[in-house]
């Protein structure tokens, strides 16, 4: 099939089956807010563009939805991060869990749960979040209001946790939880296999023995253990299949551009640092303060080449764990992402992700 058949038959099915339940919202209701290198945002025939470098939000004007659906055609290297905030408060967009996806370049359709999103009420405003470099078009967007009864809001709250994707960051290890059965009443899956657990095997061995005269106890022990352990793993399976990355990539660079799904900039600037610069040259990384992730996750995977964290204002630079020392006269090469301070004198940019995040060598 064709390029053009395919983006055809991708804008018929888009239009197929929208969210049940849901209303139009006017492009018009949504307000945009993009760092101040980016572009302004533009209305064309076919939606809203909105230009990203750095750091994008974008504010749908209304109050009361569980969930949004987002028509869009995204180009570069584009993440959105979708949660709730109240009107009084700074939105905080990594809070756990982080509700994030890389968009793929082309048309698509995202369906973005907001009740699972941390701190979520029916009251709070949805917001998203964009980051990379590049332009999404949003084509069009829907909301579904949450449900009049209270009942329901609580029912629908709780069946939407219960299954909620298990959300893959640095972080994810440190953060993850016992799946909630009735997060409203405070009860876990755990909790509940565990009381299944002691009843049916405790059942099973005193019918065994009312039935056979015989105390028998292990037979049902095994097998109710080996079912409620395979019932948690098969839930758990549930919950983490989407995030997973199964198709076997041997090349480095390859894999960091396309699995490092949280930070997908970051990723593609890794591994064409990778590409850029050869073995035994001397690296430095500009970074924006307090990116610890940033710096650390590009000299990890431009190991074993020497590189350091540069601070513009120092005398000498110092790589992870201070293990390698440098000025900056003796760089051979800059890794420049997101930094605010300049990029060190001397250096010009080679090769680019966008136009914050590149690689740069001396003139």
């Amino acid at each position: 099939m064709t390029g053009p058949c395919r983006a055809a038959w991708a804008s018929l099915l888009l239009a197929v089956a929208p969210l049940q339940g849901a209303r139009e919202i006017p492009l018009s209701d949504l307000d945009f807010q993009a760092s101040p290198t980016s572009r302004a945002a533009r209305r064309t025939a076919e939606g809203l563009v909105l230009p990203v470098d750095g750091l994008g939000v974008i504010v749908p004007r209304l109050q009361g939805v569980e969930v949004l659906e987002l028509d869009y055609r995204a180009t570069g290297i584009l993440l959105l991060t979708w949660t709730t905030t109240r009107p009084d408060m700074a939105p905080q967009a990594h809070l756990s869990p982080w509700h994030h996806k890389r968009l793929e370049i082309g048309t698509g359709r995202l369906t973005l749960e907001m009740r699972t999103t941390p701190e979520w009420t029916p009251d709070r405003i949805p917001i998203l979040f964009l980051e990379g470099a590049g332009e999404l078009v949003v084509t069009g967007i829907r909301g579904r209001s949450i449900p009049a009864d209270q009942k329901a809001v609580v029912q629908g709250w709780e069946e939407a946790n219960r299954w909620a994707p298990i959300w893959i960051d640095h972080a994810t290890i440190n953060q993850l939880l016992p799946v909630a059965l009735e997060a409203s009443r405070g009860r876990v899956l755990s909790e509940a296999l565990g009381l299944a657990f002691l009843a049916f095997s405790i059942g099973g061995a005193l019918t065994w023995l009312a039935w056979r005269k015989r105390w028998r106890p292990a037979p049902f022990l095994a097998v109710v253990g080996v079912v409620a352990a395979m019932a948690g793993n098969i839930v758990f399976a549930a919950r983490i299949w989407p995030s997973l990355a199964l198709r076997p990539q041997p090349d480095a660079s390859a894999r960091l551009r396309e699995n490092l799904h949280f930070r997908p900039e970051l990723g593609a600037l890794a591994g064409m640092a990778r590409n850029e610069i050869r073995a035994g040259e001397r690296v430095g990384v500009q970074v924006a303060p307090g990116d610890w992730f940033g710096w650390e996750t590009l000299c990890f995977h431009l190991a074993p080449r020497p590189c350091v964290l540069v601070d513009p204002g120092a005398g000498m630079n110092e790589g992870l764990s201070g293990v390698h020392r440098l000025r900056a006269e003796e760089l051979d090469a800059v890794v420049y992402h997101h930094a605010t301070a300049p990029l060190l004198p001397g250096f010009t940019s080679v090769v680019s992700v966008g136009p914050e995040s590149y690689v740069a060598r001396r003139r």
